[in-house]
């Protein structure tokens, strides 16, 4: 008989809030750069979801609207969120961010 053995991945959403004032060709290559920043730490893009141009509960930086982006991601990677979250302190052109890890999921693998 073959050994199960349980692999945990890890999934997560990242809400992203943009400066309102970037053009469309600016948010589409910070948005690539957020995506590449994410494979490249041993994540995977499940899918991007872009909310558009909303307004803030609160002016922020002077702003009181932004432009929202949730990333889905799967990932083993457990210090991804940490990792995402000084990525983005640095980046001037995000102006809030939320990292949430969703519930456990566990994906049976066989080992022979």
């Amino acid at each position: 008989m073959a050994k199960r053995y349980y692999e945990t991945i890890r999934h997560y959403e990242s809400v992203v809030v943009l400066k309102p004032t970037l053009s469309e060709e600016e948010v589409n290559r910070r948005v690539q750069e957020i995506k590449d920043f994410i494979t490249k730490k041993g994540g995977e893009i499940l899918n991007v979801l872009d909310w558009g141009l909303k307004p803030l509960a609160y002016r922020i930086n002077n702003f009181t609207h932004g432009r929202y982006f949730i990333i889905e991601i799967r990932s083993e990677n457990t210090d991804l969120p940490n990792e995402l979250d000084f990525y983005y302190k640095i980046n001037d052109d995000v102006i809030r961010w939320l990292n949430i890890k969703q519930k456990a999921k566990k994906e049976a693998s066989h080992a022979q």
